[in-house]
């Protein structure tokens, strides 16, 4: 935006018990921005954001003078001189925003990090046009055509996957049509400790896995069947056995060594269950999907 220079030095002072940060922001009401001789400049310790909602004027910023109108922004940075004025006989609205980053990271790191997890289990997941969530496929978009590789990529990137995080959540909570797996939140710890301990039956059984829960055996079994639609032993058998059928067709292990890995460790009882699953034995399962690929 194009701006005049101002050749007079004009007076600056701190400016204090203008506004109150609440957690490092503050967002403003429309407030009206009357017209005076700009005499001085202040500033304060924080970024100050704007925009113009009616009328015009100019806003001096250090020793630039930029003209606004409705429909206009402004960013200044922390500590930067700045003051503005609406024109005479203009009524001229702004909306202010005051934001301190540093405040803002002190004083909620704890919440930002329990909300980034929990985010991280509880958004929407889909295929979708980027119509029908126009955000964050712009989100997404950004990340994937990102190749600017200066001091800021790495705090860029971590901003714009929070955001998606951010978005994912929100189409969760709002979008009914999907149906998801109803996990409680006390649950979700038991399904990533199964999946990442399956094949160690020590590792693997209901009085450590509901301590990894944090709550009694008794309410873990009454939880998981009402949230996984399954007991814990018919799920554990699932995981193995989808474990079990990936190194059937990866891997040109015996059959032997494969129930090991999977969590069987005994082959007859391993037999017996993917009959029992699948209707044939791994064998079989194996000959079959070798000559479909």
């Amino acid at each position: 935006m194009r701006y005049e220079l101002r050749t007079t030095i004009l007076p600056t002072h701190f400016q204090i018990g203008y506004f109150a940060l609440n957690k490092g922001i503050e967002i403003g009401k429309i407030d009206q921005l009357h017209h005076y001789p700009i005499s001085s400049l202040h500033y304060h310790h924080c970024i100050e954001l704007g925009i113009c909602m009616s009328g015009s004027g100019e806003t001096h910023i250090e020793n630039r003078i930029y003209r606004f109108r409705a429909g206009d922004i402004q960013y200044i940075p922390p500590d930067t001189p700045h003051i503005s004025s609406a024109d005479e006989g203009e009524k001229c609205e702004w909306l202010w925003i005051f934001a301190d980053p540093k405040n803002l990271l002190t004083s909620t790191q704890g919440t930002i990090l329990t909300e980034i997890l929990e985010s991280l289990h509880t958004g929407f997941s889909g295929v979708f046009s980027p119509h029908e969530h126009p955000r964050l496929a712009e989100l997404i978009l950004s990340l994937s055509e990102r190749s600017e590789k200066d001091r800021f990529t790495l705090l860029d990137n971590l901003l714009t996957t929070g955001q998606i995080l951010i978005e994912a959540t929100r189409i969760g909570n709002i979008d009914k049509g999907q149906i998801k797996l109803p996990v409680s939140k006390q649950i979700k710890p038991a399904l990533t400790y199964i999946r990442e301990n399956y094949h160690d039956p020590q590792l693997i059984t209901e009085s450590l896995i509901a301590a990894h829960c944090g709550i009694s055996v008794s309410r873990f079994r009454n939880l998981f069947k009402k949230d996984i639609g399954m007991t814990l032993p018919q799920y554990i058998n699932h995981t193995r056995l989808s474990a079990a059928i990936h190194l059937l067709e990866t891997t040109n292990k015996s059959i032997a060594e494969i129930a090991t890995e999977s969590g069987f460790f005994e082959v007859a009882y391993f037999n017996r269950v993917f009959r029992k699953y699948f209707g044939m034995s791994p064998k079989e399962m194996r000959k079959k999907r070798q000559h479909k690929y």
